[in-house]
C-alpha cells in the first residue's frame, strides 16, 4: 500500500488552507510545476504573497522564469547591446512623442516633439546599435 501524504493546515488572510508537505505550485511564466516544502510555501506566501493563498496561486513564478522570459524577448544580460530599463525608457519617450504628434496641432509643440523623438532614436540606435521603430 503506497504511503499517505501528510497534510498540513495553514491559516491565510483568505482562510484555512490544507497544504500536503510537499506542495507541487504551477509557475504562471513557465507552465512547470514546482515541488515546493510546505513551510517554505508557508513564509513565501506571507512574506512575497499578502499573506492570499488565491493570489499565490494567480501570480507565482518560479526562481529565474522572469529572467528567462526577459532573454526570450532581447533582454540578454551577457549581449552590450541587450535590451534593459534604459531602453525601456527610450521607447516610452518615443511613443509619448508620436502620441503628441497625433494630438496638437501646435507648430511649436510638434518641432519639440520631433526633437525629442529624433533624440530618444539617436540614443536607441548608439546604446543598443537597433532601430527603435521596430519596438513601437
Amino acid at each position: 500500500m503506497p504511503k499517505k501524504k501528510k497534510v498540513f493546515t495553514y491559516e491565510f488572510a483568505d482562510g484555512f488552507q490544507e497544504i500536503p508537505s510537499s506542495y507541487k505550485a504551477k509557475c504562471t511564466i513557465t507552465g512547470e510545476l514546482v515541488p515546493i516544502y510546505h513551510k517554505f510555501l508557508e513564509t513565501l506566501i506571507k512574506k512575497k504573497y499578502k499573506n492570499n493563498f488565491a493570489y499565490f496561486l494567480k501570480h507565482f513564478a518560479k526562481k529565474g522564469a522572469e529572467e528567462k522570459r526577459k532573454a526570450s524577448a532581447g533582454y540578454d544580460k551577457e549581449d552590450k547591446y541587450s535590451l534593459n530599463a534604459y531602453s525601456d525608457y527610450l521607447i516610452l519617450c518615443y511613443k509619448s512623442c508620436l502620441n503628441t504628434l497625433e494630438d496638437n496641432f501646435n507648430e511649436q509643440s510638434i518641432k519639440k516633439a520631433k526633437t525629442e523623438m529624433d533624440h530618444a532614436a539617436n540614443c536607441f540606435r548608439k546604446h543598443f546599435n537597433r532601430d527603435i521603430t521596430k519596438y513601437v
